[in-house]
């Protein structure tokens, strides 16, 4: 049985969708089949020299992966999820919005006196 170790996971609002190993992206579909049918087993790094092994549950919706090193009830799968990089907000003034879409429109419609 071939083991892969999950570095990431890949996360949306109905759950985990992909995995991410030492050898390539695979769709969570994929993992869970590999899984049940005892074709592939699956880890999680749980510190420098542990690993812990990811299991797939089936629940009433469906079956989920889940894994858990910590002895809590949670899933500790979910704390391995790839997080997306996040740019600040930049603040505009008063009139910040209304210049800025004048602007667009004018360049939109061909009328830029900016390089004029």
């Amino acid at each position: 049985m071939t083991e892969h170790i999950i570095e990431y996971v890949a996360r949306d609002r109905t759950g985990i969708t992909a995995v991410i190993t030492t050898t390539g992206v695979i769709d969570v579909d994929t993992v869970i089949h590999n899984i049940s049918s005892g074709h592939s087993g699956y880890v999680v790094r749980a510190g420098e020299w542990r690993r812990a092994p990811v299991r797939s549950l089936s629940v009433l919706g469906g079956a989920y992966l889940f894994a858990n090193w910590d002895g809590s009830k949670r899933n500790n799968l979910h704390d391995v999820a790839f997080q997306a990089p996040t740019r600040p907000a930049r603040p505009q003034g008063p009139g910040g919005f209304v210049a800025a879409l004048t602007t667009a429109l004018a360049i939109f419609f061909g009328r830029d006196r900016r390089s004029a």
